[in-house]
């Protein structure tokens, strides 16, 4: 068995995740989403995962959330020659083995070095599915992409990661993107301004720090960001989500965005 040991206490977040893929993959019927890798890995890992099982709404909040990013990226796939997939703050996410795609698409998975080293043992870097270690904050590592695809057509998905951060940190980030990558797409989610701890958080020493109601806010912070899509996390699958969740939030946009969102933008320029 594996132990991972992590330092920074947003990393060991990447376990809920991957169980909650796990989970679902294990499903008889009507799985959302099959992800063989994340059954294997959980198998493999030293941890006490029992403790998520009351984590109703974290699990199909997971699942949606990789599910809609999983569609995002495959569509961007196919309507691009060259496509770079870039995932920041990767930990052990499978999309890529989820995808394949491995004939056309580049991956990229990127995060902090004792992630890395954990996924390097776990999950075998590939010629189609490249390590990167960094943290989003660094602009290093994009600087490191250009180089290495100056031709290339970027999708940048952050998943799971911008709600451990402070509001003046994501506006980094945005602003060393929007400068290096002119037409690329970057998705990502966001708790809002009425999320408390999650159900999966709640005996976790991570915090959530910031909200984001209203997509169209971060246009006025980058003008380079041109909002493509804000989705609620209730809208889909709602018979999974319970009443309140599924049948209130899921017909009522504007109050589920007070909670999380999915967004998506194009990064405008020549």
């Amino acid at each position: 068995m594996k132990k991972c040991k992590f330092s920074n206490t947003v990393s060991e977040t990447l376990l809920i995740t991957l169980y909650m893929r796990a989970k679902e993959s294990q499903r008889s019927d009507k799985a959302i989403l099959h992800d063989s890798w994340a059954e294997k890995l959980v198998s493999q890992i030293d941890y006490d995962f029992s403790s998520l099982d009351r984590a109703k709404l974290s699990e199909i909040g997971c699942i949606v959330r990789s599910w809609f990013f999983d569609h995002t990226v495959r569509r961007f796939i196919s309507d691009h020659s060259r496509p770079i997939v870039v995932n920041v703050g990767c930990g052990l996410d499978t999309r890529a083995q989820r995808i394949g795609c491995c004939d056309k698409a580049v991956f990229y998975e990127l995060d902090l070095p004792e992630v890395m080293e954990c996924r390097r043992e776990l999950i075998p870097e590939t010629e189609c599915d490249r390590y990167l270690e960094g943290s989003l904050l660094d602009p290093s590592w994009m600087d490191e992409l250009l180089g290495r695809h100056p031709q290339g057509e970027f999708i940048f998905v952050v998943e799971g990661v911008f709600m451990y951060f402070y509001e003046d940190q994501i506006k980094q980030f945005l602003q060393q993107l929007a400068k290096r990558f002119h037409g690329a797409e970057l998705w990502f989610d966001v708790s809002g301004s009425a999320m408390v701890k999650p159900d999966s958080l709640q005996r976790h020493k991570a915090e959530i720090r910031s909200g984001i109601d209203n997509g169209h806010q971060l246009e006025s912070w980058i003008p380079e960001l041109k909002l493509i899509e804000q989705s609620s996390y209730m809208k889909f699958f709602r018979s999974r989500w319970g009443f309140f969740c599924g049948q209130v939030l899921g017909r009522l946009p504007m109050l589920s965005r007070r909670y999380c969102s999915l967004l998506g933008y194009q990064i405008l320029g020549e």
